[in-house]
């Protein structure tokens, strides 16, 4: 099932585990100075943040 890992994710090549593991690092690497981590939606940043 290795098509859930990058169901939402841009570049799945880069990908090692799920989007919302992705290091800062990682997230500038693929999409630059996004100001947010546009791979994971939104529902799951909020929950994420929260902790």
């Amino acid at each position: 099932m290795s098509e859930e890992k990058s169901c939402c994710c841009q570049k799945p090549e880069i990908l090692k585990g799920t989007p919302e593991k992705c290091s800062s690092e990682t997230i500038k690497q693929c999409h630059g100075d996004e100001p947010s981590h546009p791979c994971v939606p939104e529902d799951q940043k909020a929950s994420g943040e929260k902790e």
